[in-house]
């Protein structure tokens, strides 16, 4: 019974210094083949969440000149996002707290909209000639129909390419 005991313990000896390169080295390959994935997806995320933050800026401009209480002056404004937050617009000049637009976004989409930064930094790659953003004009006309062009021009699709 003894010599039973004492065989099953020599036998038991445990993982290899060679097994556990092995298993290591397939780890690394694994990882190396599945990073580049990974940063695909999350800059991929980005993107779609800075093309959703102007889309919502945009929305509360439609629902601004929709709205019958709101006095929306008909012109073009642009709603740019960059790194260091959102800039908006009224035909190249800078909206004050009086304006119109300006109280209507802080209403319909947050008091905090200016706020709004850029996630992805590789919207210069995308065609908005070496400028890390995104924007959209909007020209509202005097019967309150609003018309939207974005910039770069295929924002809407973009998320959904790469």
């Amino acid at each position: 019974m003894l010599n039973w005991l004492r065989k099953k313990k020599k036998d038991n000896k445990g993982f290899t210094l060679v097994e556990l390169i092995i298993v290591v080295a397939i780890l690394a390959i694994l990882v190396g083949i599945l990073a580049p994935q990974y940063t695909k997806y999350v800059e991929k995320s980005r993107r779609s969440s800075d093309v959703s933050n102007l889309e919502s800026l945009v929305k509360a401009v439609q629902v601004a000149a929709a709205d019958t209480e709101i006095d929306l002056p008909a012109a073009t404004y642009k709603i740019t996002i960059d790194k260091d937050g959102t800039k908006v617009t009224k035909g190249g000049t800078a909206l004050t707290t009086t304006d119109e637009l300006y109280k209507a976004l802080k209403e319909y989409a947050g008091n905090e909209f200016e706020k709004t930064k850029l996630k992805s930094t590789r919207w210069n790659k995308v065609g908005t000639a070496n400028k890390n953003e995104i924007s959209a004009e909007i020209i509202v006309s005097d019967n309150s129909t609003v018309t939207v062009t974005y910039e770069p021009t295929d924002l809407k699709n973009y998320s959904e390419k790469k």
